[in-house]
C-alpha cells in the first residue's frame, strides 16, 4: 500500500535562489529542474505541498543594516517584492498563502480535508513554525502524512531547522532530496546531512522520486 507522503518546500525564492538575488545561496540556481521536477511529479500524482516563504518588513528583527548572518541578515524576500516570489514550476492548483496572523482552525481545517493542496505559509524569521499557523495547519489534517519529503534551501538553516521541528511529531518519516537542497557553507554540507542521517532523517536522490508515489 503506498505511503502517504507530503512534500515540504522550504524557501524557494528569488532573493536565494537567483544569482542576483539579495541574500543568494551561492549555487542554488542549479537546483532549479529538480525543484520543478519534485513539485510537477507530487501535484501529478495527487500529494499536497506545504512551502515555507520569507516575507520580512522593514521593522523585522531578522533585517539588518548591519546583520551578523546567524540571526540577523541584510533586507530580503520584502513581503510582496518580486524577490520573495517563489521560483519555477507551481502547478495549477490554487495556492493558498497564509500570513503569520493566527487562522481560525476550521478555516485551516477546510484547506486540507478535501484532498490535495497546495500551502505557502508566510514567516518572518528562520524558523516556519513561528507562524502559528503551521502547527495548527497539521493537527487540522483528517490524517497525518506517513512521509514528508523536503527539498529546498538553504540545507544549513531553514531546511535543516525545518525537520528539527518536524521531528517532534511522532510517527512521520522524514526525507531529504539531496540533490534538491543546497547549503550557504557547501564544504560543510555534507556534514550536515550525516548529523540528520544520525537523528533519523533518511536520505534520497530526485532520480528516486517514484518510491515515493503515489501519495495515497
Amino acid at each position: 500500500m503506498a505511503r502517504k507522503t507530503l512534500f515540504w518546500d522550504v524557501d524557494t525564492q528569488y532573493d536565494f535562489m537567483m544569482s542576483d538575488g539579495k541574500l543568494y545561496v551561492k549555487g542554488a540556481e542549479r537546483i532549479i529542474p529538480v525543484i520543478n521536477r519534485l513539485r510537477a511529479t507530487a501535484l501529478d500524482n495527487g500529494c499536497s505541498i506545504v512551502a515555507s516563504m520569507d516575507w520580512h518588513s522593514a521593522d523585522n528583527p531578522e533585517i539588518s543594516d548591519e546583520p551578523d548572518f546567524q540571526t540577523t541578515f541584510p533586507p530580503h524576500c520584502m513581503a510582496g517584492s518580486p524577490g520573495a516570489r517563489r521560483i519555477g514550476f507551481l502547478g495549477k492548483l490554487p495556492i493558498h498563502e497564509i500570513d503569520p496572523e493566527p487562522r481560525d482552525p476550521d478555516e485551516l481545517a477546510d484547506l486540507v480535508r478535501h484532498g490535495q493542496f497546495h500551502i505557502a505559509l508566510h514567516k518572518g524569521s528562520l524558523d516556519v513554525f513561528s507562524n502559528p499557523n503551521t502547527v495548527r495547519l497539521i493537527e487540522s489534517m483528517p490524517s497525518r502524512p506517513e512521509r514528508i519529503v523536503l527539498f529546498g534551501v538553504a540545507l544549513d538553516f531553514c531546511v535543516k531547522l525545518t525537520l528539527e521541528r518536524l521531528a517532534r511529531f511522532t510517527g512521520t518519516e522524514l526525507v531529504v532530496v539531496r540533490d534538491g537542497t543546497c547549503a550557504i557553507d557547501s564544504e560543510g554540507a555534507g556534514q550536515v546531512l550525516t548529523d540528520l542521517e544520525r537523528q533519523g532523517v533518511q536520505m534520497t536522490e530526485s532520480g528516486h522520486l517514484q518510491e515515493m508515489v503515489p501519495c495515497g
